[in-house]
This record gives structure tokens, C-alpha cells and sequence, in this order.
């Protein structure tokens, strides 16, 4: 919400730094309202300059900015950021209801043209997800990234519940997510040219849209 305050008051000179919460590790995060309805508006006053201020950040800071954009929606007020996305992980768990929703929305994604996108697969609680990685990867090959484990004792530290004296790098979530962002690094292309953020026209009901639906499907 201060963030979006900054946009509309013309504070591109302050850092997206301002308006960030520490969590416990050190992760610096901008948390969204609690609520579906006040974050969808939320979201939709930072084309204010809101925006703006963290593509400044993500720019000038050489940091890798991570922005949670919820579900696929053709009008979500999250589009900016889509679309000025070095990277978009498209993150499903290996369920046969959540991979019947990506493969019914995948020829919208292969027709956004970003420099790159994967799917990465969550596991579920005792479950292997070894065969739906394998499966999926059949259709979309080295686009699959995981699967990453199902460790609550890691994301029970992540979100502050639990304390550790080392952290959770050498945990399983630690080590697998740490293997995808190296992953990422050494093959996302670094220095891309994107549109600024909140650049694009706004949809007819005023909020930014999404990249268009793709005239033809991209080859897999």
C-alpha cells in the first residue's frame, strides 16, 4: 500500500527498499493486503508509479526481483509486471486438476514471447512426484524444473514459525530451490530488452491486461 502511495505522489527517486519488511533470514519482501478485494486494487493503483519503482530496483539495483502474481487471470492487475518479466516460472503442484488448468491456459504462455518461461512442479505430502515431473517434461522438455520437496520444517522457517541457527540452505527445499536458481542464472538471457513497467495500454476496464492470446501456437 505505501508503495503505491509513493507511485501516485511521484516517488520514483525513493527505493522500492523503503517499502519492504525483512522477514527472518533476511529476505526483503513488499507483502500485499491480506485481502483478495483491497489487494486487487492495491495492485491496480501502482500503475501509478508504483511499478516503476520496482523495475528501478531491479535495473539499477542488479537484484532479482520476485513478484507472486497469483493465478493466470487475462486480467489481472499484476500484467505489468508479466510483461516486463525476464522470467516467469509457472509454478503447479502434481495434481491432476492444477496440470489439467496450466495445459488449458499453455498456448496463452507460449504466445507471450518472454525470453523465457518454465513450469516448476511442487510435490505433494507422501507422494512421489518423480513420474508427473517425467510426464510433464514428455510435452514441454527442459522447461520443467523441479520437483521441489515437500519440506514443512523449511517453510515453517521461511515463514517465521520456526527458528534455525543455519538456515535452510542445506535443507531439502533449500538445496532444490537454490539448484533452480542457478539454473535460471546461468541460462535466463541477462540484460534483455523489456517494456517498462505499466508502459502498456490498460485493458477497456482500465486495468493494465495481460500479453494478448497468441494468433498461432508456438511448436513444442
Amino acid at each position: 500500500m505505501t508503495l503505491a502511495a509513493a507511485g501516485r505522489r511521484g516517488g520514483r527517486q525513493r527505493s522500492a527498499e523503503d517499502h519492504a519488511h525483512q522477514l527472518p533470514g533476511g529476505l526483503e519482501v513488499i507483502p500485499a493486503p491480506a485481502g483478495a478485494e483491497q489487494t486487487s486494487q492495491v495492485l491496480g493503483e501502482l500503475d501509478g508509479g508504483g511499478w516503476s519503482l520496482l523495475w528501478s530496483a531491479a535495473q539499477t539495483g542488479g537484484r532479482t526481483v520476485i513478484v507472486d502474481c497469483g493465478r493466470l487471470d487475462p486480467w489481472s492487475p499484476a500484467g505489468p509486471a508479466l510483461r516486463a518479466a525476464d522470467v516467469l516460472l509457472l509454478v503447479v503442484r502434481a495434481r491432476d486438476e492444477e496440470l489439467a488448468h496450466l495445459a488449458a491456459r499453455m498456448h496463452v504462455v507460449q504466445g507471450w514471447e518472454l525470453p523465457a518461461w518454465y513450469v516448476v512442479v511442487v510435490a505433494q505430502p507422501h507422494r512421489a512426484p518423480d513420474y508427473r515431473v517425467r510426464e510433464i517434461a514428455r510435452v514441454l522438455g527442459s522447461r520443467v524444473l523441479g520437483p521441489v520437496p515437500y519440506d514443512t520444517t523449511a517453510a515453517e522457517v521461511l515463514a517465521g514459525r520456526r527458528q534455525t541457527r543455519t538456515g535452510i540452505g542445506r535443507s531439502k527445499l533449500g538445496r532444490t530451490v537454490a539448484g533452480i536458481a542457478g539454473h535460471l542464472a546461468a541460462t535466463v538471457p541477462a540484460g534483455s530488452e523489456r517494456p517498462a513497467l505499466g508502459a502498456a495500454p490498460a485493458g477497456s476496464n482500465g486495468r493494465a491486461a495481460l500479453p494478448p492470446t497468441p494468433t498461432r501456437t508456438v511448436p513444442r
